[in-house]
């Protein structure tokens, strides 16, 4: 089915809501981006917030080239509108014996206490965009290619831009966005620190030393050239009108997608969401093996206490995820972002919908 065409902008207290260059050029109804979110995003979540206007997105974390093929055959099946398409960039993940085998010995007794048999070897390769991926984006051709942790090889960057794709990276420095614009992104996600899931830095920056939406985005505004997505916080029209109000083209929403039926969320997980709070969560390494937001719960507590280093990401995910997959909430990996308290159990085309009312609606207040 064709997607939703651009509507038509008001001024609102001095910004065009909800049309600006950034819809136009993506053929969006509302500057709403759905977060990739890795596992949790779904062809049919994506569908469903392309369809009413939004950009759905999909995560490619950890599949292959045919798994991620799937996954933009079932998005196109269900919607002829645009696609973010999204990669993370990581290096080898293999570290030294020493380390990986004290996690193992570490997590060996949380095994056995779930019936799970014995800690298997850490998996996990480099993940850097490579040829059969390259091939897959220049067949399928997504409207938009995205990346987290930084950007792919020069070469691959050139012949995703070539082919007319958009492509989007995440900052969460001004000095980040600078050398994203610098190296031909097309819009800069602004990633404050209360956005649930991986911290994007790229450059080693301390966590401490990170900005929070509110200070980060208007200065990466007048930074840079390209428009400026903010993403950290943001889950109602109250905080989608002061992003714009910051100086955004458009919004990205992870963690209010997460309670809509169409996303793959285990019950534990949704039952976690449902009872967020203000200060449940916490930015740890210890699951994945780089820094990510999560509500805090038995499983961050039992990996910070025993001050074991954590494997390289994925090679960590790989050895914590058989505990999450048991769907035990105290062991379960519950990513989530500061505004979690601010979701509701929903569907995504409401869920849209809902952001575009009540964002007009407290523009129209300020106008």
């Amino acid at each position: 089915m064709p997607g939703p065409s651009p509507g038509k902008g008001l001024w609102e207290n001095g910004y065009m809501w909800p049309s600006n260059a950034l819809t136009e050029r993506l053929k969006l109804k509302y500057p709403i981006l759905q977060a990739p979110m890795g596992s949790a995003s779904t062809p049919a979540l994506a569908a469903a917030v392309t369809n009413v206007g939004g950009l759905g997105g999909l995560g490619m974390w950890g599949r292959t080239a045919e798994q991620a093929a799937r996954r933009i055959a079932g998005f196109r099946q269900q919607s002829g509108g645009s696609l973010n398409v999204n990669y993370p960039i990581w290096p080898d993940p293999r570290c030294a014996p020493e380390i990986t085998d004290a996690m193992r010995r570490h997590l060996q007794l949380r095994y056995d206490a779930h019936g799970l048999g014995a800690v298997p070897e850490p998996k996990g390769e480099v993940s850097d965009v490579g040829p059969d991926h390259v091939a897959l984006l220049l067949e399928t051709k997504p409207e938009v290619v995205s990346f987290h942790f930084g950007l792919p090889e020069p070469e691959v960057l050139r012949a995703i831009k070539s082919a007319g794709m958009f492509v989007i990276s995440s900052a969460t420095t001004v000095a980040e966005a600078r050398r994203l614009e610098q190296s031909g992104v097309d819009a800069i996600i602004a990633q404050g620190t209360e956005a649930g899931g991986h911290r994007a830095t790229f450059t080693g920056t301390d966590m401490s030393m990170q900005p929070g939406l509110f200070s980060l985005l208007p200065q990466i505004a007048d930074a840079v050239s390209v428009p400026v997505i903010a993403a950290g916080g943001v889950a109602d029209g109250r905080t989608t009108a002061a992003a714009f109000m910051l100086g955004a083209s458009a919004v990205q929403v992870g963690t209010a997608f997460l309670r809509c039926e169409e996303a793959d969320v285990l019950d534990a997980h949704r039952a976690a969401l449902a009872e967020a709070n203000d200060a449940c969560t916490v930015v740890t390494d210890v699951i994945s093996g780089r820094a990510c937001r999560y509500i805090r719960n038995k499983l961050i507590d039992d990996l910070i206490e025993s001050g074991l280093q954590p494997l390289p990401v994925p090679a960590q995910q790989s050895l914590t995820r058989p505990l999450s997959d048991t769907g035990h909430r105290d062991w379960t990996a519950l990513t989530a972002g500061q505004s979690a308290a601010l979701a509701r159990d929903t569907n995504a085309a409401e869920l849209v919908e809902r952001l575009a009312e009540e964002t007009a609606r407290r523009l129209r207040a300020f106008s």
